[in-house]
């Protein structure tokens, strides 16, 4: 008899066995563990990535609160403050002009408000943290150390997303600021690709291999200043009642008649003229021959003896009582005076181009004659005044513009200058520091000029 078995079938309601189970969760712990780092590496490079898209906007609505407010923020970078702790802080400045709110402008991407990771701002200059504009700026004479270049005028944001780095609360010289602004770059190895981490104040024990994870947005303020291109040349001084007399003693007195003549180098549109008058050498007309009247030198009075020099023996013309005219008369230019009419525009030549310093040529008058048939000249330098003033007015105070102060440039050479959009500079003349005008400077670029006479703008 055969017999008949039966398969029984497993009921739809049972569950995996515990061998499975454990052996499904070791599957998914090792995929995991693969994961994780992969995962982890892939939020950091994107926050990182985010984050360097962000930097811009906050630094753009930091600069617009500084220019706004004309301030410069506090640059705490302790990660202690609180951040409403102070309106001047730099986070809370960004805040009010459109950066957010103050904890997404001061922590960056990813990092809980109150973390110790927050983003670092840097001046160039520090000492400007926390002061107004014209604090800083005051009467305009000494607020950069370079005018042509004016370096102060940057600030550096620097940030990381990824908590186990940390940043310099301040970057301790010049130097390492400058590798930030100069320097900075990322290298295929990870590094800097410019210098080494301590270059830029960093660690390389924490930051070896992890340059892409800092975030560097540099801040230039230079193009919130006007470049006012100035030139400032020295003006010629005038004598006391424009007579140059005193410098060219030896110009005055006896020439042969009709030979003097005046003449000037490095002036355009100078006038001068020479005060002269035609006489004889017996100048008082006493007949004796006094100091100062025998012009050239034969020991007789010339023209002494034909007074009114008509070639005619007049009454008192023969000296000598030999009915004769022992010499002919002679008539002189006599100079008595030399006088300025017209100061001129000086004309900038140098001595000798490769002087360091450049030497100017100075501005001369030339009196050029004969006397006695001898061709002679006298040469005297004429003085210059100092540079034409200006003075930076003081915003908070329309008529201060003490002190005045002048642009060191030795004899007119064109220089650029910057200011901010808005100031005004007090202007005045060489001579007497009288006051002349006003330069508003309202355009990004502009012109200042003084060509030794006047101011124009």
């Amino acid at each position: 008899m055969m017999r008949m078995y039966t398969r029984t079938k497993r009921s739809a309601s049972a569950g995996f066995t515990l061998i499975e189970m454990i052996g499904v969760m070791i599957v998914i712990s090792i995929l995991f563990a693969a994961a994780v780092p992969s995962v982890v590496n892939l939020i950091r490079t994107q926050r990182s990535v985010d984050e360097r898209v962000e930097l811009p906007k906050i630094a753009e609505a930091l600069k617009l609160g500084m220019l706004r407010e004309q301030v410069f923020p506090i640059y705490e970078n302790d990660a202690s403050v609180s951040t409403d702790g102070n309106d001047a802080y730099w986070w809370n400045l960004a805040e009010r002009h459109g950066g957010g709110s103050a904890n997404e402008v001061r922590y960056p991407l990813g990092i809980r408000p109150g973390s110790e990771v927050t983003r670092k701002l840097y001046f160039a200059e520090a000492s400007w943290s926390n002061q107004s504009f014209f604090q800083v700026t005051g009467d305009g004479s000494a607020w950069l150390a370079d005018p042509l270049d004016p370096e102060e005028l940057r600030l550096l944001l620097v940030s990381t997303t990824n908590p186990d780095l940390s940043l310099p609360d301040s970057l301790d010289n010049e130097d390492k600021f400058n590798a930030f602004w100069d320097d900075w770059a990322v290298g295929s190895d990870g590094d800097p690709a410019s210098g080494t981490w301590s270059s830029y104040g960093f660690s390389s024990t924490d930051w070896k291999g992890r340059a892409a994870e800092l975030n560097v947005q540099r801040i230039d303020l230079r193009d919130w200043l006007c470049t006012v291109v100035i030139e400032n040349r020295r003006a010629i001084a005038e004598a006391s009642g424009a007579d140059l007399s005193s410098a060219l003693t030896s110009a005055l007195g006896f020439w042969d008649r009709g030979s003097v003549s005046v003449s000037s180098t490095n002036l355009q549109d100078a006038e001068f003229i020479i005060q002269a008058r035609d006489t004889t050498e017996d100048l008082n007309q006493n007949n004796s021959l006094d100091s100062g009247e025998d012009a050239n030198g034969n020991s007789f009075l010339d023209s002494g003896e034909d007074l009114n020099g008509n070639g005619a023996l007049d009454s008192g013309e023969d000296l000598d009582g030999d009915n004769f005219f022992d010499h002919p008369a002679l008539i002189y230019t006599y100079v008595e005076a030399v006088i300025q009419t017209q100061r001129g525009r000086r004309l900038i030549q140098v001595e000798d181009p490769s002087d360091i310093p450049l030497v100017a040529k100075p501005a001369t008058v030339t009196i050029r004659g004969r006397r006695s048939l001898s061709v002679q000249s006298i040469t005297a330098s004429l003085t210059l005044t100092g540079l034409a003033p200006i003075a930076l007015i003081n915003p908070n105070n329309a008529v201060d513009a003490e002190p005045l102060y002048d642009f060191v440039n030795d004899f007119g050479l064109i220089q650029n200058r910057y200011f901010l959009k808005t100031q005004e500079l007090l202007l005045g003349e060489p001579w007497t520091f009288a006051e002349v005008g006003i330069f508003t400077i309202t355009e990004n670029f502009s012109t200042l000029r003084f060509d030794g006479l006047q101011w124009h703008y």
